[in-house]
C-alpha cells in the first residue's frame, strides 16, 4: 500500500455522487483529469473522489464497466491511493436479507454476466478480485458484508441470475469489479461501498424501483461514506488483502 495515500472513491452518476461529496465536504468544482474522457476529481486532505463523467455523444452518466475502469486508471495514476472504493448504488435480493437502503460492503468482488465457455477462460470471465478484508469495520458501522457482483445491465436474465445464486451476492452493480480489476493490476488495496436502491428478486420493475428510492438510497450512501473515511482516515488502517 502507498505510504501516506488517500483513499479513493469511484463513482458513476452526478447524482449518485453529489450526497458523498457534500458529507465529505468536497464541495469545490472538480478538475477534469483527461482532454478525451470527461471523468473529474475532487481532492481534500483525506480522500479524493473521481466521477465518471458524461458520455460526449449521448449526454448522459457515463455508467457501467469501461468508464468506470477508465476513471480508475486516471485517478490512481494521479493520487496513487491508499485504499480505492467502488461507492454506488445497487440491486438487492430479498432470499439473503436485503432491503432498501441498506449498505453493503465487498468481502469478495466478481463480474456475473461475462460467460465465456472456453478452456482457461472461465476463471478469468468470472474474475474473483482481491478484495480487502474489512469485516471488523464494516461489522462495526452497521454495513451488510459480502459479494457485490458486476455487470453491464439494469435488469438480470435467468444466467446472470445463476451466477450470483453461486457467489451469493449481495449486492448487484454495473462498476465494482471493472475497478477491482484496474486495482489489481497496481496492486493497490480494493473495496465496495453499496446502497441498495431496488430488489432484484422482487416482483416490481427494478427501473421503477431505482427510481422511487434513489434518494433515500443515495442519502444512505453519503452517510456511509463518511463514516467509513472518517474510521479509517483517524485509525489509518492497514489492510490485508482477501484473495
Amino acid at each position: 500500500m502507498p505510504p501516506g495515500g488517500r483513499p479513493l472513491i469511484v463513482m458513476a452518476m452526478e447524482a449518485e455522487a453529489a450526497p458523498v461529496r457534500s458529507a465529505l465536504n468536497l464541495e469545490t468544482p472538480g478538475e477534469r483529469l483527461h482532454t478525451a474522457f470527461s471523468c473529474e476529481i475532487w481532492e481534500s486532505s483525506r480522500v479524493c473522489l473521481v466521477l465518471n463523467g458524461k458520455d460526449r455523444r449521448y449526454g448522459v452518466d457515463s455508467i457501467a464497466s469501461q468508464p468506470a475502469a477508465i476513471a480508475s486508471l486516471l485517478a490512481i495514476e494521479r493520487v496513487r491511493p491508499s485504499l480505492v472504493i467502488s461507492a454506488g448504488t445497487a440491486g438487492g435480493f430479498v432470499n439473503r436479507g436485503g432491503h432498501i437502503g441498506q449498505v453493503c460492503l465487498a468481502d469478495s468482488c466478481y463480474f456475473h454476466d461475462r460467460r465465456i465457455q472456453l478452456e482457461a477462460f472461465d476463471a478469468y470471465g468470472n474474475g474473483n478480485y482481491p478484495v480487502v478484508d474489512m469485516g471488523d469495520v464494516g461489522r462495526s458501522l452497521g454495513f451488510s458484508l459480502g459479494a457485490v457482483s458486476t455487470g453491464n445491465a439494469l435488469d438480470a436474465p435467468e444466467a446472470d441470475l445463476t451466477k450470483m445464486d453461486s457467489y451469493q451476492t449481495i449486492a448487484k452493480d454495473m462498476e465494482a469489479a471493472s475497478v477491482a480489476w484496474v486495482c489489481e493490476q497496481f496492486d493497490i488495496p480494493f473495496t465496495a461501498l453499496k446502497a441498495i436502491t431496488d430488489l432484484v428478486d422482487s416482483d416490481e420493475s427494478t427501473a421503477e424501483q431505482f427510481v422511487s428510492n434513489f434518494e433515500i438510497a443515495t442519502q444512505r450512501l453519503g452517510d456511509a461514506a463518511k463514516d467509513l473515511i472518517e474510521l479509517i482516515t483517524t485509525e489509518g488502517e492497514d489492510y490485508a488483502i482477501r484473495a
